[in-house]
């Protein structure tokens, strides 16, 4: 399924349910295509990266679940109301939830650099960042080692690989394709 905006009346219905702290039965389609009915406390709705999501106690699983709106097919009112756990944020759950996504690679590399310097110049929502001796350990998750070797090479600290291997090669690649680059003539488009 592609993703989409999700339907205006869905979105409000779950904006107002989780202002009113009442149950919602909706109809969910996982990425599997799989369709489900579930009894959802909707904690809070959340736009992050350029979805809407879901965060609430999902009866079904009998656990704290994050949806995203734009695979919710319909909401239905329940009579029940529920309490919020005290202090929950649900922006913050579903930023903690995302950075550990399904993603290929575990990265783990040490920037030569001041933390908070670091902190300010990448995404917080997807690394997480442990003061060292030697700098700072960055660990993040990444589908693309490509996308990562842009990032390092954006940093003005020097670094240290620690894991995978795979993104030294990702490293080399994209320094040849920047030496090439830096080579190439006006009008010569072969290069």
């Amino acid at each position: 399924m592609s993703a989409q905006a999700p339907g205006s009346g869905v979105l409000l219905a779950l904006a107002q349910a989780s202002h009113t702290h009442a149950t919602v039965g909706i109809t969910y389609q996982s990425w599997r295509q799989d369709q489900t009915e579930r009894d959802i406390d909707p904690y809070g709705v959340v736009f992050h990266t350029g979805r809407w999501y879901l965060v609430g106690h999902d009866h079904l699983r009998d656990d704290l679940r994050t949806f995203r709106i734009d695979r919710i097919a319909s909401v239905t009112p329940r009579p029940q109301v529920f309490a919020t756990p005290d202090g929950f944020d649900p922006a913050a759950h579903l930023t903690a939830t995302l950075a550990q996504g399904p993603y290929r690679w575990q990265v783990e590399v040490t920037i030569h650099g001041p933390l908070d310097e670091i902190a300010r110049r990448l995404p917080r929502t997807a690394v997480t960042l442990t003061a060292q001796p030697v700098g700072v350990l960055m660990q993040v998750r990444a589908e693309r080692l490509d996308g990562m070797a842009h990032l390092l090479a954006s940093l003005e600290w020097p670094f240290t690989i620690h894991s995978p291997d795979e993104l030294r090669q990702a490293l080399k690649d994209l320094a040849g394709q920047l030496a090439a680059a830096a080579e190439r003539q006006p009008g010569d488009l072969s290069r």
